[in-house]
């Protein structure tokens, strides 16, 4: 779909990309990532001709962009920057059609094209078409420019930081949006952006540049897994999973501070505690603090009223751990077990934790994300 051979661009003697050769697929997100000064924005630009390459060639589709009219080319290319560049005196509508207007579209086809166009980031042709971009927010400004580079239904669409003035959650819409928009549509991207979080969540392939230079091009779990350079390490941060797995415990997972209760307690006064806490088990122990088991409301409710205390209630049908266990392991007992949770003892045999799978799921994200 778009190929660079050989690229290379020089101002006198300074080299600002050098020999760059790699293939970007039809219908994939391409992000170009790297250090600022890098050559990314400049890679980007080189595809729609608004910087031409010193040595190399540049195809789409086959075709070397250099035997294309520069302006036939920009046409048939979408493009997207960070400051928008909605004309302020057109409506969306107006906005939206610039380049099927240029193309000679029907003002039939063009209002249809607004309306699809609309409908797919769910902004209403009768609340939206005839404001001007004064009249919205920065995120909906950014979703009608969008909607431009995509109007005449381009192969290509080039994205240069377009999230990177807006606020945390706008730009994680947007992110949605247009990864959405771009799976749905079968459109190939060229996205630039300095954020790995961005060009983990939206890329196919990530392309990461240094110095002019491709480093290292591969999808975002192989980068993940196995990063080129400690300088994309750096870049990835948080993102790798380490400690691996195989070196987390049950403790890493479990849920401290659990409330725990005496085997001598009274029956009523454990029933209001499971009201208070709003839970149906409660975590039973010795004098010593060992672990005894559990008792249950649904126990409690059928033989209750026979007994004083909780001790003859309590059972021992919910898995046990110990704090050292490995972590996928008691992943496994808990999903294999069908228990709700699992019981983690210290090397005493008194409770440290539980693990449920929503700790786990959060230790998880914690270990994978920070």
């Amino acid at each position: 779909m778009l190929r660079f051979e050989h690229v290379s661009l020089s101002y006198g003697p300074q080299k600002i990309l050098d020999d760059l050769s790699f293939e970007i697929q039809e219908g994939q997100m391409a992000v170009l990532i790297g250090p600022s000064g890098c050559g990314k924005t400049t890679t980007l630009k080189m595809i729609n001709r608004l910087i031409e390459p010193s040595a190399g060639k540049i195809y789409i589709n086959g075709e070397n962009i250099i035997d294309k009219d520069k302006v036939d080319l920009r046409r048939h290319i979408g493009y997207v920057i960070q400051q928008i560049g909605l004309f302020p005196n057109m409506t969306v509508a107006q906005n939206i059609c610039v380049v099927p207007t240029l193309l000679k579209y029907s003002k039939e086809e063009c209002d249809r094209i607004v309306r699809r166009m609309l409908d797919m980031v769910n902004m209403p042709y009768e609340q939206y078409a005839h404001k001007y971009p004064s009249e919205m927010s920065g995120g909906q400004q950014q979703r009608i420019g969008i909607l431009r580079a995509l109007a005449a239904s381009p192969p290509i669409v080039l994205m240069d930081e377009p999230f990177s003035a807006l606020d945390p959650m706008t730009r994680r819409s947007l992110q949605q949006e247009v990864r959405s928009l771009q799976q749905k549509l079968n459109k190939t991207f060229v996205f630039v952006t300095h954020d790995m979080e961005e060009a983990l969540d939206l890329a196919d392939v990530i392309i990461f540049m240094n110095q002019g230079k491709i480093v290292q091009m591969a999808p975002p779990e192989e980068m993940l897994a196995h990063p080129a350079t400690g300088q994309i390490q750096d870049f990835l941060g948080k993102f790798i999973n380490d400690p691996s797995p195989k070196d987390l415990t049950a403790a890493d997972f479990m849920r401290a501070g659990v409330y725990t209760v005496s085997a001598s307690r009274g029956i009523n006064e454990c029933v209001s505690m499971m009201q208070r806490r709003n839970v149906d088990t409660l975590i039973v122990v010795d004098d010593q603090k060992k672990y005894q088991g559990t008792v249950s409301i649904a126990d409690i409710r059928l033989t209750g009223h026979v007994v004083k205390t909780i001790e003859p209630l309590i059972r021992c049908n919910t898995p046990t751990v110990h704090a050292g266990d490995n972590a996928k392991d008691c992943f496994d007992l808990l999903i294999s077990s069908g228990a709700s949770y699992l019981v983690v003892l210290d090397e005493e045999e008194r409770v440290d934790g539980i693990i449920t799978k929503t700790s786990m799921a959060s230790a998880m994200a914690e270990q994978l994300w920070g």
